[in-house]
């Protein structure tokens, strides 16, 4: 798995980034100047594993960081890496297509942060399932409150009819009683009158008795209502009491969060033994606390979740047992998936390590506490290259737990022999080819100049050769850097043999001589195969002029204002860039110019941009052409003119190899008017102009372009450098790969159509009947 791409925003001057590409073959400089955020990038993507930042990073808007970065991923690889479950189909397809993964670190507001899997179109998928549980269970809790509303409406309006019922049963029996009398009353001497009243209050009997009727069957009916109801919300209300179980989990928890991050910010800022120890029970007791809670709120939200999904079932009319069982086959079902979150922390665990080599921390010291080292106290100078001495020497706490001194000291003796390194394959400045550094270190105590420490055992380290033994801080600090980073190198490569690894190096030219700062380029290249480098750098001796395609630019938004944002200029777009900006680039050019390395006398050719160079020197290469001839990419081809005055102040022979499309020709037009006296005759001598009707990329056919720089079946009716241009790809990325292909012999001169054969000999004898 390789880091392919990263995106920054809200890190320290940095806005958003956007996204940007690293180079293809492993080594990616920043170049820009000091305050431009170089550095920022890299503890940016420092945070992003180590998941750490502190208050200095964070923007005066409050806005917090959020770090992306995309790793390559085979379909070995993805078989291998998410094998304990199953990934959404939808998410494998989209992994199949890109054939990366993204992960983003975002912060929240208490430093702490979260990691999320996938680019847009996963999140957007993952949003889009959240969105339908959060409408689902927004419509049960709806409906939750509405079946509790009816039960207690049917309750209402069940006692209404039981007291309306009642009510009509009184009027009835006092009826009776009355009418019980008129038949009395009646039977003894009856009247007209007597049977009209009978008669009347026989009628409201009836009416009664049909009333009272109408009661009771609107009470059962209501009693049947409320009977249907009850089950339903006894179901919701049960449904209820775990949501509320769960916001009373979640107040827990976040009061329990908000206690441990307050001691152990304090834990953090503490730096004796004494102070340490006696703290460290309070925060083991906060910590077991917190993670008793976090328990808590994981069941809690188990029971909620399955809860709501059980009660939704049951207000559709399913039977409890029946939903109980199908929301458990659901869980399960969904269990067999990866979340979001679970495929985040599945990925993390392979994507490469990052390591930040920096000098306060990465240097060797001259001493340092053992107890800094075993209490992985990173704010003391040195730790990690002291820390990376133990590693290479395989030593542990136990080693110094030795009661004998005597023996101790032999055992001593006998590692620092054993620890001799040889450094003559990346060091050569003041050194003789049969010279070899010993790094040493003795196991000391404090005394009483130390009472503080006084018996307090500690590490000092020595760098000896044939003449001397020195202190690491008195050595050249080429011979500290290369040896720590030696040390950091094989370190690394003992403790993490199955994972791919990212260093992240700040300004490793800082104080070197110039042929050191070479021999640091040449250790990238040494180990890029297996080690991905991308550091940053003012210096030109850090930068490979032929692979200029490595190269992020990075400068303020607005030049002169370091409160402006960061931006980022990738390969394609470097001729955007400042001229501060790209100071190391022309420096080098002029340091090339002067000593001979980049051009010579005669036979210089320039040409438009950094593809165009690319393209050329491979073709030429490939062809095997034998005259001397140096190609000189110019940034952009509004910069061509720039560089012919520039070699002719230099008194150097040159010839200018132009496109032959619009901006070429203006070109073209331009120097012939300015330094050929408007004479085609004699600017043909200098001016060239390919003759395939457009860029470099249109020497080769439509089919061997597809084949061999596309490496895509794709209809193409326009030229080359059209089809580029549509479909807004990257010409610089394209010459790069070529160029790789070429480069690990996929590519030969025989593999060539005849259109293309064709189109690079025209080329090429046309240059050659200029050149000398």
């Amino acid at each position: 798995m390789w880091f392919k791409l990263f995106r920054i925003k809200n890190y320290r001057s940095i806005v958003d980034t956007g996204w940007n590409e690293l180079a293809s073959d492993n080594i990616t400089g920043l170049i820009g100047q000091n305050e431009s955020g170089k550095t920022s990038i890299l503890e940016a993507l420092n945070s992003f594993y180590s998941g750490k930042i502190s208050d200095d990073i964070l923007r005066s808007d409050l806005s917090l960081p959020e770090v992306s970065c995309s790793f390559s991923l085979t379909s070995a690889e993805l078989k291998k890496f998410f094998s304990e479950k199953k990934v959404p189909e939808k998410i494998l397809d989209l992994i199949h297509k890109s054939g990366q993964i993204a992960l983003t670190r975002t912060w929240n507001a208490d430093m702490s942060s979260y990691l999320s899997f996938g680019d847009e179109q996963v999140r957007e998928f993952y949003m889009e399932l959240e969105d339908k549980q959060k409408a689902f269970e927004e419509k049960t809790l709806s409906g939750l409150y509405r079946v509790l509303e009816e039960a207690k409406k049917a309750e209402g309006d069940r006692g209404n009819a039981l007291m309306e019922k009642e009510e009509t049963k009184k009027e009835l029996r006092a009826l009776e009683l009355i009418l019980a009398r008129a038949r009395k009353i009646d039977g003894k001497k009856p009247t007209k009158d007597t049977q009209n009243q009978l008669q009347k209050l026989l009628l409201e009997e009836e009416r009664l008795k049909k009333r009272f009727e109408k009661k009771k069957s609107a009470l059962e009916s209501r009693s049947g209502r409320l009977a249907d109801l009850s089950d339903n919300s006894r179901f919701a209300q049960l449904c209820l009491d775990t949501l509320d179980e769960l916001d009373k989990a979640k107040g827990l928890w976040e009061e329990s969060y908000r206690e441990l991050y307050d001691i152990q910010i304090y834990f953090d800022s503490l730096h004796t033994e004494r102070e340490i120890k006696g703290i460290k029970g309070k925060l083991d007791m906060v910590n077991a606390n917190h993670l008793k809670n976090d328990r808590k709120l994981e069941k809690s939200r188990s029971r909620a979740s399955f809860s709501v999904a059980v009660t939704s079932r049951i207000l559709k009319g399913m039977d409890p047992s029946e939903a109980e069982d199908l929301v458990e086959k659901e869980i399960r079902k969904q269990a067999a998936y990866y979340s979001e979150f679970e495929l985040a922390e599945q990925a993390f665990m392979h994507i490469p390590i990052f390591e930040l080599f920096e000098d306060f921390s990465s240097l060797l010291p001259n001493r340092i506490d053992l107890e800094d080292i075993f209490t992985a106290n990173s704010a003391v100078e040195g730790f990690k290259a002291a820390r990376n001495f133990l590693i290479v020497s395989g030593l542990k706490s136990t080693f110094f737990e030795e009661r004998s001194s005597r023996i101790l000291k032999q055992k001593i003796e006998k590692l620092n022999n054993d620890l001799s390194l040889n450094f003559q394959d990346y060091w050569r400045q003041n050194l003789g080819k049969d010279n070899k550094i010993e790094i040493h270190f003795e196991l000391e105590h404090y005394d009483n100049t130390h009472p503080d420490k006084m018996g307090k055992p500690y590490l000092e380290f020595w760098i000896k050769d044939e003449q001397e033994r020195l202190y690491p801080k008195q050595r050249s600090r080429g011979v500290r850097w290369f040896l720590s980073f030696y040390l950091e190198l094989k370190a690394n490569a003992i403790e993490n043999k199955d994972r791919s690894r990212v260093f992240l190096i700040d300004e490793p030219g800082l104080s070197l001589h110039a042929r050191a700062q070479e021999d640091v380029l040449a250790v990238f290249e040494d180990i890029k195969d297996d080690i991905q480098i991308m550091y940053s750098t003012h210096s030109p001796h850090l930068i490979n002029i032929n692979k200029l395609y490595r190269l992020l630019a990075i400068q303020r938004a607005v030049e002169d204002d370091m409160k402006s944002e960061t931006v980022i200029f990738d390969p394609r777009s470097l001729n955007e860039a400042s001229t501060d900006t790209l100071s190391p680039i022309y420096t080098l050019m002029g340091t090339k110019l002067s000593d001979h390395q980049f051009v010579k006398k005669k036979n210089n050719v320039i040409v438009e941009d950094t593809p165009t160079y690319y393209y050329l020197s491979t073709i030429f290469s490939l062809a095997g052409y034998k005259k001397e001839m140096y190609f000189l990419p110019a940034t952009d081809v509004n910069n061509v003119p720039t560089l012919v005055n520039l070699l002719i102040g230099w008194k150097l022979d040159f010839v200018v190899l132009l496109d032959d499309d619009s901006d070429g020709n203006r070109i073209y037009r331009e120097l012939r008017r300015t330094h050929y006296h408007d004479n085609d005759e004699i600017a043909s001598r200098k001016l060239i102009r390919l003759d395939s009707g457009g860029s470099v990329e249109d020497l080769f056919s439509t089919i061997d372009f597809k084949n061999f720089v596309l490496h895509k079946r794709v209809g193409i009716t326009e030229s080359n450098s059209e089809y580029i241009e549509m479909n807004e790809l990257s010409k610089a990325k394209l010459a790069s790969d070529f160029i790789l292909d070429v480069q690990n012999n996929k590519i030969k001169l025989e593999d060539f159509d005849d259109e293309t054969i064709d189109n690079i000999s025209r080329l090429i004898k046309k240059l050659d009947n200029v050149l000398s």
